[in-house]
């Protein structure tokens, strides 16, 4: 008999999320942009987006979302910021939070997409224009003006950005390429930046842009990664050497292998396992069993599941972390 989900409770709790979280998140009031993401992505995983959300709730969605936009940012810099903590653009005094930032324009194009909108409002030629500054000489990318901050996740959003718009003049993929390749290590992983350890969330963000830029033949070894991310499986997917499995690692390791072409290789019926471990009776999956859910795991392991069980949820894209047209 096929393994199942809580889809009801799970669709519930999205929309709970959506609507109202409880005080000990408050210290995400800056990134709701990508909370609202990984609710619609669970959502859509699960088949139950448009039921769950009405035609007018899903306009208003969109409407906040273009409400975050901003055309001209610091330094020039376009895109969409993370939320509006902050207020209306023409009140807000803090500079960095009415600056775009790569992470929350991935997040909020993802989030339109899965709302039905054409993306006709996107100010397209600002996104592209701020992903080429962006870009540092070593081929990484930072995720706003003025920071330091700079690793693969951001290549990756940068990737992903490119994709869905369809216009990849901001990235210089060669130096992208040059700096996901100095950061493959000895064991076959995929490090935030050359020497350090080999780690899941990396390995996905250096795999899928990889394979969005069409560059995975840049790979020193492609079977040697694909190896080390099977050997996280431990149960579920770690997401280092020696810790315990992780739920939202279904995801970012899981989506690596089927980028790599190793789904057969994985063990589902224990990966299932694990994730329905980690369902919660109020809706929603936990890091690990017996504790609370949050949305970026349970949207991250309900996408994870449906890698294995394929007949019964809508196909999700790994590279982009969306339902595949």
């Amino acid at each position: 008999m096929a393994a199942e989900l809580a889809i009801n409770a799970h669709a519930r709790y999205f929309k709970h999320c959506l609507t109202m979280l409880p005080a000990e998140t408050t210290s995400l009031d800056a990134t709701r942009m990508t909370i609202a993401q990984l609710c619609l992505v669970g959502l859509a995983t699960l088949g139950r987006l448009e039921d769950t959300l009405p035609e007018k709730r899903r306009a208003e969605m969109v409407e906040w979302i273009y409400a975050q936009q901003i055309p001209n940012g610091r330094g020039g810099y376009g895109g969409f910021r993370g939320g509006s903590l902050f207020g209306p653009h023409d009140r807000c005094e803090y500079e960095p939070a009415n600056s775009g930032n790569l992470a929350a324009t991935y997040s909020a194009l993802c989030s339109l997409l899965l709302l039905g909108d054409d993306l006709s409002r996107v100010d397209k030629q600002a996104v592209v224009g701020a992903i080429r500054s962006l870009q540092q000489e070593s081929g990484t990318f930072a995720p706003h003006p003025g920071t330091t901050e700079r690793d693969p996740r951001f290549i990756y959003c940068a990737c992903a950005i490119s994709t869905i718009l369809g216009d990849w003049s901001g990235v210089d993929k060669d130096a992208a390429t040059r700096y996901i390749v100095g950061c493959c290590n000895y064991d076959g992983g995929l490090t935030q930046m050359a020497f350090q350890e080999s780690h899941g969330g990396h390995l996905y963000c250096c795999i899928a842009g990889l394979s969005l830029m069409g560059r995975l033949d840049a790979l020193p070894s492609r079977q040697r990664t694909l190896q080390w991310a099977l050997f996280r499986q431990s149960g579920g997917y770690q997401g280092r050497a020696n810790k315990a499995p992780d739920v939202c690692y279904s995801f970012w390791v899981g989506a690596s292998i089927e980028i790599l072409g190793g789904h057969d290789l994985v063990d589902s019926s224990t990966v299932v396992h694990f994730i329905q471990q980690c369902e919660s009776t109020i809706g929603g999956l936990s890091k690990w069993p017996g504790y609370l859910p949050d949305p970026l795991h349970a949207a991250l392991g309900i996408v994870g599941f449906s890698f294995h069980r394929p007949e019964q949820f809508p196909h999700i894209s790994p590279e982009l972390l969306l339902p595949a047209s």
